[in-house]
C-alpha cells in the first residue's frame, strides 16, 4: 500500500477527531469547568515543555500560586492578581519528594492519592512524563517564542492536536494489525468502530491523557510480533521495549507483556528485558522528581473497592459498564475463548493477552476511583482496546461472524455504540458527572439505572446548536468520503488480482 493513501486515512481521521468542535466551549454550565472533552488534569502534560525548555526542571512552581515558600493563605489582593495560575493543592500535583504538609488541603484531592505539596515542597505532576514527551515537540516553538504558558486555550487545543495525532498513528498501526486477519471491508468496519465508538472518541483523541499514548505502545507491539508466522526474539524484544516505553505514559502498559510471549519462556525474557530497556526512563524521572526510581507520581494508591463492585461497575455499570457502552466487544471475548482451543502462533499469543486482561480488569476493579473520573465511557479499560479489536479480526478470520445472525446482532451492538459515541463527542459537557453531585465525591449515581449517564446525553440531541449541528455534518462528510475511497481503492485492487 502506498504512502499516500496511508497519509490520506491519517488527515481524514484527523479531521474526524476535531469534528465535534467540542474539546472545549466558552459558555459556562452549572459546574465549575467549561464544558466539553477536556479536564483540567490534562495541564501538567501540556506544561511539561515550558517546565524543561525554560526552567530546565521537571516541578511546576513557576505556574503555582501561592508560590513556594510564599504564606499558605495569601492576602485578597495576591489571589486576584495571581487568578491565571493552577492550585498548587489541585488533585494533580504532589510533593516533589515527601510532602511537608501539615494543614488539611483546601482542594479536592483524589482517593488515596498522594498528599498535597506542603508551603515550602517544591510541586511535581502525579503523572507519568510520557505524554508531556510526546507533546513536547508541539508545544517546544510556543515556548520559544514566548507564549503564556497559562493560555488555557492553547494548552487544551493544542493537547487536542497532541492526542489526535498520537491516537491517529496508534489506529494506523492497529489497521495494518487489522489487516493480517480481516478482509478489507471487515478491517474498515472495526477501524472506524475503535475510532468512533469507544472512548477513543470521547477521551484518547479529544484531550491530553495518557490514553493515546498507552493505544500507540499496544498497536506497536502487536505489530511487531502478532503474525501466524514465526518472528525472530529480536521482535519480542523490541515488542517489550515498545510496552516499556508505554509504561512511561502509563504504568500498567507493561501488563501486555506478560501475555504476549504466548506462553514461550524464551519470548517471556526477551520481552522482560525489553520491558526493563523502555522504562528506564521512567526510573530516571521518578529518581530525578521524587528522590526514588521506585517512588512514581500517583504515590501509594488505595486499591480498597471490594473486587465484585469494581467488576460490576467496570463491566455492566449503567454509567461506566463497559458492556453497556460497547457491547459489541463482547465478541472479542468469544474470540479470546476461541483462541484457547485452537492452534497457531497467533492463539497462542491472544490466550496470554486474553490473561493480562484479565489482571488489568482486576487492578482497576480494585482501584479506589475504578470509574475513571469525569469522563464518558469506560475509559481505563479501554486502554486495552487494541488487544480487543486485533481479537476481532483474528476472529472474523476463525469464522466467527460467519452467519448471518451473528453479523445481525453484531451490528446492532455497534450501531448503539456509535449513537452513544458520536452524541457524546458532540454534546457531553461533564453536567450529569458534577451536578447535583461530582461523581468524584459520591460514585454511587454510576449505578442508578434510571438516570444513566448516556441516556442524559441522548437527551441533549434535540437542543443541539449550531456548533454541534456543524460538527456531525462535517464528520458525516469525511466519513462518507474516506468510505468512498476505501471501497474504490479495494474494487481496484480485486479487479487488477482478476487481470
Amino acid at each position: 500500500m502506498s504512502r499516500s493513501r496511508w497519509l490520506v486515512r491519517g488527515l481524514l481521521l484527523f479531521v474526524l477527531a476535531f469534528a465535534n468542535l467540542n474539546d472545549i466551549r466558552p459558555e459556562q454550565t452549572s459546574g465549575t469547568e467549561a464544558p466539553g472533552l477536556w479536564s483540567p488534569d490534562v495541564l501538567p502534560n501540556a506544561l511539561f515543555a515550558w517546565t524543561v525548555i525554560k526552567e530546565h526542571d521537571v516541578d511546576y512552581d513557576e505556574f503555582v500560586f501561592p508560590p513556594t515558600g510564599a504564606p499558605s493563605k495569601p492576602p485578597p489582593e495576591a489571589v486576584i492578581a495571581n487568578r491565571d495560575k493552577l492550585d498548587r493543592e489541585a488533585y494533580f500535583f504532589r510533593a516533589c519528594g515527601v510532602s511537608t504538609a501539615t494543614a488539611p488541603p483546601t482542594a479536592k484531592r483524589s482517593r488515596g492519592g498522594p498528599p498535597a505539596p506542603g508551603p515550602n515542597d517544591h510541586v511535581c505532576s502525579v503523572f507519568p512524563p510520557g505524554m508531556g514527551i510526546l507533546a513536547l515537540p508541539f508545544f517546544a516553538p510556543f515556548v520559544l517564542t514566548g507564549s503564556s504558558p497559562l493560555d488555557l486555550g492553547l494548552l487544551v487545543h493544542g493537547g487536542h492536536v497532541v492526542a489526535a495525532i498520537v491516537e491517529i498513528l496508534a489506529t494506523l498501526v492497529l489497521w495494518s494489525v487489522l489487516r493480517r486477519f480481516a478482509t478489507p471491508r471487515w478491517s474498515l468496519a472495526l477501524v472506524l468502530l475503535y475510532f468512533l465508538a469507544t472512548s477513543v472518541r470521547t477521551v484518547a483523541s479529544q484531550a491530553l491523557w495518557q490514553h493515546s499514548g498507552v493505544h500507540l505502545a499496544m498497536a506497536s507491539a502487536l505489530w511487531l510480533v502478532l503474525r501466524e508466522e514465526a518472528v525472530p526474539l529480536s521482535r519480542d524484544l523490541a515488542a517489550g521495549v515498545v510496552l516499556g516505553l508505554g509504561a512511561v505514559v502509563r504504568q500498567t502498559t507493561a501488563v501486555a507483556a506478560l501475555g504476549l510471549h504466548g506462553f514461550r519462556p524464551s519470548r517471556l525474557v526477551a520481552m522482560v528485558a525489553g520491558v526493563a530497556i523502555g522504562i528506564a526512563p521512567l526510573l530516571a524521572y521518578n529518581d530525578l522528581a521524587f528522590g526514588s526510581p521506585l517512588e512514581q507520581g500517583y504515590g501509594v494508591k488505595a486499591f480498597a473497592t471490594p473486587i465484585a463492585t469494581g467488576l460490576y461497575g467496570l463491566l455492566a455499570s449503567p454509567s461506566r459498564g463497559l458492556f453497556v457502552y460497547t457491547p459489541y466487544v463482547i465478541f472479542a471475548f468469544f474470540a479470546l475463548f476461541r483462541a484457547w482451543r485452537w492452534p497457531g502462533e497467533v492463539a497462542g499469543r491472544l490466550r496470554g493477552l486474553s490473561l493480562a486482561w484479565i489482571v488489568t480488569l482486576a487492578l482497576y476493579a480494585m482501584y479506589s476511583e475504578w470509574w475513571g473520573g469525569r469522563v464518558f465511557g469506560s475509559r481505563f479499560l479501554d486502554d486495552f482496546a487494541p488487544v480487543l479489536f486485533a481479537a476481532l479480526a483474528w476472529g472474523t478470520s476463525v469464522g466467527m461472524l460467519g452467519s448471518r445472525f451473528a453479523r445481525v446482532v453484531f451490528a446492532l451492538m455497534a450501531t448503539w455504540s456509535l449513537v452513544l459515541f458520536q452524541a457524546a463527542a458532540f454534546l457531553y459537557d461533564k453536567a450529569w458527572d458534577t451536578v447535583p453531585v461530582n461523581v468524584n465525591d459520591d460514585p454511587a449515581r454510576l449505578f442508578n439505572w434510571s438516570d444513566p449517564q448516556w441516556l442524559a446525553v441522548l437527551r441533549l440531541v434535540p437542543t443541539a446548536d449550531e456548533r454541534a449541528i456543524a460538527g456531525a455534518a462535517l464528520r458525516a462528510l469525511v466519513l462518507v468520503l474516506l468510505v468512498r475511497l476505501e471501497l474504490r481503492a479495494y474494487r481496484g485492487s480485486e479487479l487488477a488480482s482478476q487481470v
